[in-house]
Formats: structure tokens, sequence, C-alpha cells
């Protein structure tokens, strides 16, 4: 598959789109709220950022992940983060290429935030996969079959 077909599936599972300005390669942007009861009454807001690049490497997928984040948290309005809300970003990266060192960094464990949390997420267009860290930590343990969920459904 190539990006911009891999880019219009996900387009269609989102309304609204933005082009933010992170130091990055040409990024698309979704945004969503949402809520669930059973995350003890809190409110999650997503940020989901899509790109491409011709051949990824453990440092630009760290780097990116890292640009999204940033901006995601810096775009964040309403209650402080903490009090009834939290800030997903999920952060895409589409490629042919990829390195072996890339994939286990996107499979490792992200970094602890607070009442955040950032994904870095690999696509693999050549051979329709896609990785990110599956397993439960405990920090977010509430939100994390619904990120697992929502990664699988959108970006896969």
């Amino acid at each position: 598959m190539n990006y911009n077909d891999y880019l219009a599936k996900v387009e269609m599972r989102f309304s609204g789109k933005q082009v933010p300005d992170i130091n990055a390669p040409q990024v698309t942007q979704f945004y969503e709220e949402k809520f669930k009861a059973t995350w003890l009454a809190t409110k999650l807001k997503m940020y989901s950022f899509v790109a491409y690049q011709s051949h990824i490497s453990k440092e630009s997928i760290a780097t990116y992940s890292d640009s999204c984040t940033k901006y995601a948290l810096n775009a964040y309005q309403g209650l402080p983060r903490g009090f009834q809300n939290g800030v997903g970003s999920i952060n895409v990266l589409a490629s042919e290429s990829i390195d072996a060192e890339a994939i286990e960094y996107a499979m490792a464990r992200p970094k602890k935030l607070f009442a955040a949390f950032e994904m870095p997420v690999i696509y693999d267009l050549a051979n329709d996969r896609v990785f990110y860290f599956t397993k439960t930590p405990m920090w977010g343990a509430i939100y994390y079959k619904y990120i697992r969920e929502y990664i699988e459904q959108n970006f896969k």
C-alpha cells in the first residue's frame, strides 16, 4: 500500500483534520475526546498524528513521537491535566523501510507522563503491519485496553 492510500483510509475514520506546525515531515493531526465511566469518570483528549518517512530509524521515531507529544500537551485546553482530564498522543509514522531498532522502540513501554501518555506507532506500508506497545503498564492501566483498540481500529 502506498502512503496516500493509507492516509485516505485513516482519514475516513475521523471527522476533521489539521496540519499542525510540528518540526517533522508533513504531519496530519486528528482530535477527539472520549469519556468512559470505567475510567473513573475521566475524559481522555486524544491527539493522533500521522506522517510518512522514506526510512524509519530508532532516532527518527523517537524524535517524531516526542515532537508530536509536545505539540499535543501545548495544544491541550481545559482543566489542568489530572483533574478528570488526560491527554493521549498517538504518533504514527509510516514507511516501507524500517529498522529493527525502530520497531523495538515502538514496542517498548512508552515514557511516563503525568495525566498523559505518548504512544509511538510504526505502520509498515510494505507488509501492512502496525507496531506499538501492546502490554498494560501499571501507570495508566485503566486506559490501555481502549488505547490498543483505538490503534487497531484507526491505524491498522
